[in-house]
């Protein structure tokens, strides 16, 4: 993979999920938002590799809180962008069809702000591809971030879970 810039691909997503209790539901549930607004390059051999989401093309499948994200946390800012320094603790050269396991530390930019994020991750070679499956948790305050508030939410958990499907392919 040496030197070769891989991009990310529209088959690529990222789905952010919290666990809320609404005023109208008795019991309390996951609430996703998913988005496949995500473009960049990955490099394999230690370069710097950038993903960016635009988070204004988040949906979760319910307009006031789809608005609520663009209107009141993200107004001024729609894009987050991932840097990942060093994408080489990959095992060089891991087989065609196995996963391979990892942990990557980047740096998350939103809102103008960078924060320190560190994912785990399986790739694989898909032959065509390569896909990477990377899972992170981090807390509002973690990310500077003042949770979400309306009035129908009752309670909104701490915490929020962030997986992102990458399906890259190589630039020849």
């Amino acid at each position: 993979y040496d030197g070769i810039t891989f991009v990310v691909t529209e088959r690529s997503r990222a789905t952010f999920r919290v666990r809320e209790q609404l005023a109208l539901i008795p019991l309390p549930h996951q609430a996703d938002m998913r988005t496949t607004a995500l473009s960049g390059e990955i490099h394999f051999d230690g370069r710097p590799s950038v993903i960016e989401i635009d988070l204004h093309q988040l949906s979760s499948g319910q307009n006031l809180r789809d608005g609520y994200v663009r209107r009141a946390m993200f107004p001024d800012h729609p894009k987050a962008t991932f840097t990942l320094e060093n994408v080489a603790s990959l095992p060089p050269g891991f087989a065609e069809g196995e996963d391979s396991k990892s942990r990557i530390d980047g740096v998350l930019n939103i809102s103008g702000e960078d924060f320190p994020l560190r994912f785990n991750i399986t790739a694989q070679d898909k032959g065509d591809a390569v896909t990477i499956v990377g899972r992170t948790r981090f807390t509002w305050e973690e990310l500077g971030i003042k949770p979400p508030t309306a009035g129908v939410v009752l309670t909104l958990d701490d915490e929020v879970e962030v997986r992102i499907r990458l399906t890259v392919k190589p630039i020849r």
